[in-house]
């Protein structure tokens, strides 16, 4: 009986097969291939990543299509032909790259389609002009812009970018400085006042405030500019606290005394470890800041002639010529009168018992000017010209440091001078100008050829410039 329902089984099923006319229904599959993208592409952070991949597929067309490219699993455009800004950190020492793709959507069926590729990025910080910027907030904003290429656009929110889980800078931007692989950003306000970033990347490395001060020092801190050369000197509200950012980055008290110091402390670029220079306002005399152990900086000496007075002078501003040679600025309000010196500062040789250096002082005036420069001044002196740069307001002039013609330069045709900046090579003339709401930065010859010619378009941008910088070499 079993055998009998087995055979009748399957005859039913053979009759039913013979009886299928096709009444199924067939689509024949898109099949898409991408080709003609690289391996492996290098690119620098915040570039453009332009990729145009060759597409070949059975049916439609790329109208059924939708792209979405990839890099670290970020997506940077979504159109056929790639054309979007890469802005992962530069690949680390020894890493392969970034893993990117493609993917191609066919609308029709929903079917995926992929191509992998490597991405490695490199650094966009080392060749650039940063700018320090307030905005509406009172809040610090860090900008920059490539020097190593012509045209490169403006980057704005860069700690941001670079450090996105961190916040902000802080309230009242003061400077930002550059100086031998320092990158450091002074604010006035907040709990980062002072901040030291890696100029490769931009990544926050320390942040100083009044808690790692060292020296039994219990006050507060609000620093407003500093210089770096063999050691270092923060100028703040309180005094001047030393910096010594070679070995354990220590930020030490101030200096100790009543005195009223100028915002201002230099020295000799390759000896300042030992003896910074700096202007005592209440006194109305150049002082020396003497340091035996490399921190502190306590004493404290006059520099003094009898070939002239600075009675009534004050600080005013500075600038460096040469290695050994300071060009400081003083002005007495109620003559209305600016005061141009010269300290030279030279130690060729060491005492064999303390081995520190024998200094020697040149000391002198060179001139004096009225209507030229005032408190509200903005002014900047060629390291190797020896050219003034000094803005009133709108106007730019230009005098040589010993004396001589004033020249007019330029005058901004948007807000007022903030700020100026020397390139290396003293050819151009970076200035900031700003009216309290945008800002703009003008590019300007100082060669006698094209005096005061501007050499690109002015950038543009929101809030208060306060401040500007450069690292690396430029090529533009």
């Amino acid at each position: 009986m079993k055998k009998c329902l087995y055979i009748f089984i399957v005859l039913f099923w053979a009759i039913g097969c013979a009886d299928d006319d096709g009444n199924y229904s067939y689509s024949t599959v898109n099949e898409i291939g991408i080709d003609s993208i690289k391996e492996l592409y290098t690119i620098d952070q915040f570039d453009i990543l332009e990729i145009e991949p060759y597409l070949n597929f059975k049916i439609g067309n790329t109208e059924d299509l939708s792209f979405e490219w990839k890099v670290n699993n970020n997506v940077i455009s979504t159109s056929r032909i790639c054309d979007g800004m890469v802005t992962e950190d530069p690949t680390p020492s020894g890493s392969a790259g970034y893993t990117a793709f493609l993917c191609v959507t066919d609308n029709a069926t929903n079917l995926k389609y992929y191509k992998s590729f490597t991405v490695r990025v490199g650094t966009a910080y080392t060749n650039s002009l940063y700018i320090l910027s307030e905005n509406a907030e009172g809040n610090a904003k860090l900008s920059m812009q490539r020097r190593d290429r012509s045209k490169a656009p403006l980057i704005h929110d860069v700690f941001e970018t670079a450090n996105p889980l961190l916040g902000s800078l802080s309230k009242q931007p003061k400077q930002v400085y550059y100086y031998n692989n320092n990158f450091v950003i002074l604010c006035a306000e907040g709990d980062r006042k002072m901040v030291a970033m890696n100029p490769k990347t931009m990544k926050l490395e320390r942040i100083y405030g009044e808690e790692v001060i060292k020296g039994e020092y219990s006050g507060t801190f609000t620093p407003q500019s500093m210089k770096l050369y063999m050691g270092g000197m923060i100028v703040a509200k309180e005094g001047l606290f030393g910096y010594n950012y070679m070995s354990n980055q220590a930020l030490m008290r101030p200096v100790a005394g009543s005195h009223d110091f100028a915002p201002w402390v230099d020295g000799n670029m390759t000896m300042d470890a030992y003896m910074w220079v700096t202007y005592d306002n209440s006194d109305y005399q150049f002082v020396r800041l003497h340091n035996g152990s490399g921190a502190l900086y306590d004493e404290i000496i006059p520099i003094t002639t009898d070939k002239f007075s600075t009675e009534g002078q004050k600080f005013l501003t500075a600038g460096h010529y040469g290695y050994d040679e300071l060009r400081p600025v003083l002005y007495n309000t109620e003559e209305k009168k600016a005061y141009f010196y010269r300290l030279k500062m030279i130690a060729d040789e060491w005492d064999m018992v303390t081995f520190l250096p024998i200094w020697e002082f040149s000391y002198e005036k060179i001139m004096e000017r009225e209507n030229l420069i005032d408190e509200n001044s903005i002014s900047v002196l060629g390291m190797n010209s020896l050219y003034w740069f000094i803005a009133n307001g709108s106007k730019i002039v230009r005098m040589h440091g010993d004396g001589g013609e004033i020249r007019d330069l330029f005058t901004v045709p948007n807000g007022v001078v903030v700020d100026m900046l020397l390139d290396a090579k003293e050819e151009r003339l970076f200035v900031a100008s700003s009216d309290g709401v945008n800002s703009w930065v003008y590019v300007l010859s100082t060669l006698v050829n094209d005096f005061g010619a501007q050499k690109e378009e002015p950038l543009q941008m929101s809030g208060k410039i306060v401040s500007m910088a450069r690292t690396g070499s430029w090529t533009y």
